[in-house]
């Protein structure tokens, strides 16, 4: 397994237990992918983000007049470009329709590497320096720590990838629960050892999932994209970061039949188009000083009104880019490996969720393409020469 070059953050809180309960989720990552894949005698496909909507090509900015307190790490340098890629994606561990039969609608996902950073590196791109930035259109995780998460992982396993076991304590305070199932929920709390706080955090969890099922999304070029989780700022400060679509529409223009692959659909019509759509890329930055940071539950929301988002540079993905739904494009998009430890160290990952995601991204990306997480560099060499003609 690739080393990833860490550093010792002050801020964390790491509880004893948790190397082993990571060994373990990465472990059942890949038994994951083997019950879903290598079973069924169908191609590997990502643990995390399997169903695409399509990679385009597109330039990252610093803003020109980036406040002096910003300009660390990958935004020091004012009025620097890099190119970049952007892959949209659902969150959903199963490649299914992108609106369920029951009408919910699933998490989405932006995923941006952006080529050529100058700085220490965490993990080099197959001795590339790309920074990843992984976001989702929700402003929190739905599962909070690690704990939480191999637990899901565990029940998704032994119930063949149906998480309702998760929120069975829940179920306590339905009237309409069965006094026996009351029971069995009840021996499963305490075969779990499951507290007041963890059941709290279930609580929020199910609120969360809830939102995201109500959550429509039209087009993946008009949503917000939030890091969810906390990172680094440099040596003294924490953030967390967006990409927000200038072009906000929000489901104004959701299908009134959608098919199932409806949001690519979206993407690829737009982008055949010929207005370029940019995003306002902006950081959330804060002292670990400050109290109720939730820098170890991922399900913790940071106030805007207390802590607004400060645009420090734009992302602009070029149009028009018919190419987006080709083979040898698709081929392209699935062979990238995303991992938000391809970071500068100014920006390490820190939190539960985060430490978390060191090693099941590397388990998930080593699995599938029996590589280590990286690009080839003959692949990049491809890249470049597809995207900017060099």
């Amino acid at each position: 397994m690739t080393q990833i070059n860490t550093q010792r953050c002050p801020f964390e809180t790491v509880p004893s237990e948790e190397t082993g309960q990571i060994k373990e989720t990465s472990d059942l990552t890949v038994k994951l992918l083997e019950k879903r894949y290598i079973e069924k005698n169908k191609k590997v496909l990502r643990g995390v983000h399997p169903k695409s909507h399509g990679c385009v090509k597109a330039i990252l900015e610093i803003n020109a007049d980036i406040g002096k307190g910003l300009q660390l790490g990958l935004f020091r340098e004012p009025s620097k470009k890099h190119d970049a890629i952007i892959r949209f994606s659902n969150a959903s561990s199963l490649v299914t329709p992108d609106i369920d039969d029951n009408g919910d609608h699933g998490s989405r996902g932006m995923a941006i590497k952006v080529f050529d950073v100058d700085g220490d590196m965490l993990l080099h791109d197959n001795s590339q320096s790309n920074q990843d930035f992984l976001m989702i259109n929700q402003p929190v995780f739905a599962f909070a720590n690690t704990p939480d998460y191999l637990r899901l992982n565990r029940i998704l396993y032994n119930e063949n990838d149906d998480p309702s076991l998760f929120f069975a304590p829940l179920k306590l305070q339905d009237p309409r629960t069965p006094e026996q199932q009351k029971e069995q929920i009840l021996q499963y709390i305490k075969q779990e050892k499951l507290s007041e706080q963890d059941i709290k955090r279930i609580f929020d969890t199910f609120t969360i999932v809830q939102q995201i099922k109500a959550e429509a999304v039209a087009n993946p070029l008009q949503v917000q994209y939030f890091s969810a989780a906390p990172f680094l700022f440099g040596d003294d400060k924490i953030m967390k970061f967006s990409a927000k679509p200038r072009n906000l529409q929000g489901t104004d223009n959701l299908p009134e039949n959608p098919s199932d692959n409806y949001l690519q659909d979206a993407l690829d019509s737009t982008l055949k188009g010929d207005e370029s759509i940019v995003f306002d890329f902006m950081v959330q930055v804060r002292s670990p000083d400050e109290s109720d940071l939730g820098i170890e539950n991922s399900s913790s929301l940071w106030s805007e009104t207390d802590f607004p988002f400060v645009n420090v540079a734009t992302l602009t993905i070029s149009a028009p880019q018919a190419e987006t739904q080709s083979e040898q494009n698709k081929k392209h998009c699935e062979n990238l490996a995303f991992t938000p430890w391809h970071s500068l160290k100014a920006h390490q990952p820190i939190g539960s969720i985060n430490r978390l995601r060191k090693s099941v991204y590397q388990a998930s990306a080593e699995f599938r393409t029996k590589e280590p997480l990286s690009c080839p560099r003959s692949f990049l060499s491809r890249l470049f020469h597809w995207i900017f003609g060099y």
